[in-house]
């Protein structure tokens, strides 16, 4: 089984995918982001993708509802089930140049409870992944960004605080194409 879906390994999807590898046969085919990964679905018959429901497109009004209609006749849903996510972090940087937050569309709602709580008008970019995010928000010193745990660890900013922590659940879809 070969399964298709958003990398780097550092995402979730592709921790998910890699807890769906039976066999030595069987591998995972990371994108940049799930725009990247349709744009060659039509490709890709009979092997597999796998979407969180979660899924938002960074670039247009699109996401795992649009895709499960978009494709109905393309692809055949095989499984669906649930995990927790990997430990995401809302990361305040102290010393920001930019009072703007890079996150992934996902996350949206998280920011927006807190930017509310903080009464805070914190401009909000999206990107593909939290990865991608997480690269942005350090690259253009912005304010704040959402980020898988695991990757903030690595990287031992002092100038970084942690404000919240989150861990969800979330609903996976595995889909066959045809």
């Amino acid at each position: 089984m070969i399964i298709h879906t958003l990398g780097p390994s550092s995402t979730d999807s592709y921790a998910v995918a890699e807890s769906l590898l039976q066999s030595e046969n069987d591998g995972i085919v990371a994108y940049p982001s799930f725009d990247n990964l349709l744009h060659t679905i039509h490709k890709l018959a009979e092997q597999y993708v796998l979407f969180p429901v979660a899924f938002k497109s960074a670039r247009k009004e699109y996401g795992w509802k649009e895709f499960n209609y978009d494709y109905w006749d393309k692809v055949e849903l095989v499984d669906v089930f649930q995990r927790k996510t990997k430990p995401m972090v809302l990361v305040k940087n102290n010393y920001y140049s930019e009072n703007r937050a890079m996150i992934h569309p996902a996350t949206t709602i998280f920011l927006k409870k807190y930017l509310i709580l903080k009464n805070e008008d914190t401009v909000i970019e999206f990107s593909d992944s939290k990865f991608k995010a997480w690269s942005g928000f350090c690259k253009k010193n912005l304010k704040y960004t959402i980020i898988s745990e695991d990757v903030l660890e690595k990287e031992k900013n002092p100038n970084y605080t942690i404000e919240e922590r989150y861990e969800p659940v979330m609903v996976w879809c595995l889909y066959k194409i045809n």
